[in-house]
């Protein structure tokens, strides 16, 4: 292979900037949709029962969290929710 060919492969090879940007944008965008996205209006009396944890997390997502404004760990747990019970639909428990 020549010089020339090597060049240009890894240029090809390099993923571009603004396909990254898009990329990363359409996924926030997918992770908002997620955390507002309400199954059902539960009553305050049907709710799921919770339980306080201490979760290490990056300081890049808590911060991306927290400027969506106000209920950052309530649309934090709903994404984990959504995670929780599309595993269970592929797992067959229910």
């Amino acid at each position: 292979m020549t010089a020339k060919l090597k060049k240009a492969k890894r240029r090809k090879a390099r993923p571009r900037r603004g396909k990254v940007i898009e990329l990363q944008a359409s996924v926030e965008d997918d992770l908002l949709l997620l955390a507002e996205e309400e199954g059902s209006a539960e009553s305050r009396w049907n709710r799921p029962r919770k339980r306080r944890i201490s979760l290490r997390v990056d300081t890049e997502v808590v911060d991306w969290f927290k400027s969506k404004g106000k209920g950052y760990q309530t649309r934090i747990n709903r994404i984990l929710r959504r995670v929780m019970m599309e595993g269970k639909k592929r797992a067959g428990e229910g």
